[in-house]
């Protein structure tokens, strides 16, 4: 086979087929390089701030993938058509600003010409009074016609002036469903509740209904439809399927300054998402938060923090709570492989410190609860730590059972002095 020739007819077709692949790959290579000039110029147009950006970082915009390109142009138009689309939240505070000014600005004016009134009034008293001395010899008719009080002015009203509704508010106000739909978006800009399984157990509380009432489950998705929710899939986290996430879009906070006159505020996952290191553990956070307010816990925060000690060492719980004048530093935890040993038995020292000798520990399972406790009480033990701590800990496993501590408290595990 080695010696054999190739047929001239087989080497003719292999050689169109070679030609017209590369005339293929030139002309593709050409349409990709015609793409990606078009879209850096449109890059240009809508996102040059990060397109300057980019120049200054190591390589320049050569090294700029296409897909990344994409996504940063399609979000920059995405944005601008909303916002020509649909009116810009903050164009609407705007205009209530101005429209509260010129209502105090119309008050003022409305006290200052009311006492210019009141001025005119005596002055127009004073006058008769004196014409009343002055005409003393004339006929009582006379006098009586020139004493005559002047009449008094009409008092200058000062009508509220309301805040224009766009054509879009009215259709949303007189469309079926509109009570339930405001009433998410109330609940949402007032508390700012991101959860959609919160939400969705406030909505069909407050209308005493079934958890898959329809008409609550219409509510919600025509307000995903009309995009005044925005909705985002989460990672992992607790029990079962991981809950969707969700924020007021532009429209949404637009109705929701309509409704209210005043501002929304964020979403409490966006609020403490970025001092946590995944979604699961974020969840497991609003989800203690949520039950220690329920047992009368007042929470002061749970999103990003630092506690300094005085020989400069720190620490960061997952959430500060108080109750009866008392702060807590709570640590939240869901699985004990995070950082090596030596920094594990670091944090607890730290905490345990901070803590001023009180540890308060909310975990996912009671197993974990159990290591846990092991790995604390090892960590406790220099320094004679462990005589002097006052460990309380709970699970959602004890919490999800109604299981309670003797004392009738959530924290079924504790350990004192």
């Amino acid at each position: 086979m080695d010696g054999d020739k190739v047929n001239p007819v087989t080497l003719q077709v292999l050689n169109g087929l070679i030609e017209s692949q590369t005339k293929l790959r030139d002309a593709a290579e050409k349409r990709w390089s015609f793409a990606r000039e078009a879209l850096f110029n449109l890059a240009r147009l809508v996102a040059a701030d990060w397109l300057e950006e980019r120049q200054q970082q190591k390589g320049g915009l050569e090294l700029v993938r296409i897909e990344e390109l994409s996504r940063v142009v399609f979000e920059r138009v995405a944005a601008l058509h909303s916002a020509y689309v649909h009116p810009d939240a903050e164009q609407l505070r705007k205009a209530q600003t101005r429209i509260t000014e010129l209502n105090g600005q119309l008050e003022q004016s409305s006290l200052l010409c009311n006492g210019l009134q009141r001025d005119r009034d005596e002055a127009n008293l004073e006058i008769t009074r004196l014409k009343t001395q002055a005409e003393n010899n004339k006929p009582k008719a006379a006098q009586a016609a020139a004493s005559a009080p002047v009449a008094a002015p009409r008092p200058v009203s000062t009508p509220e002036l309301a805040l224009p509704s766009p054509n879009w508010y009215q259709e949303w106000a007189t469309s079926e469903g509109f009570e339930k739909q405001a009433f998410i978006i109330r609940l949402m800009g007032d508390t700012g509740l991101s959860l959609r399984p919160e939400i969705m157990k406030a909505l069909t509380d407050k209308y005493e209904a079934a958890r898959t009432s329809g008409a609550c489950v219409r509510a919600f998705t025509h307000l995903v439809e009309l995009e005044f929710i925005l909705t985002a899939e989460t990672e992992g986290g607790l029990k079962g399927r991981p809950p969707q996430t969700v924020r007021l879009g532009r429209l949404g906070e637009s109705a929701y300054i309509l409704l209210t006159g005043k501002q929304p505020a964020q979403a409490e996952f966006d609020e403490i998402r970025s001092a946590h290191s995944t979604d699961a553990h974020t969840l497991l956070i609003l989800k203690a938060a949520k039950i220690l307010e329920t047992e009368g816990y007042e929470i002061l925060r749970k999103g990003e923090m630092a506690f300094t000690l005085p020989d400069g060492r720190t620490t960061s719980p997952d959430i500060l709570a108080r109750k009866n004048g008392k702060e807590l530093h709570v640590e939240v935890e869901r699985d004990t492989g995070k950082g090596d040993a030596n920094a594990r038995e670091r944090k607890w020292q730290n905490a345990f410190d901070a803590g001023q000798g009180y540890l308060y520990v909310f975990c996912e399972t009671e197993a974990l609860q159990k290591r846990l406790s092991q790995e604390i009480k090892h960590a406790l033990a220099s320094e004679a730590r462990l005589e002097r701590a006052n460990l309380y800990m709970t699970n959602l496993d004890a919490i999800g059972k109604n299981q309670r501590h003797p004392d009738g408290s959530l924290w079924v595990s504790q350990k004192k002095p």
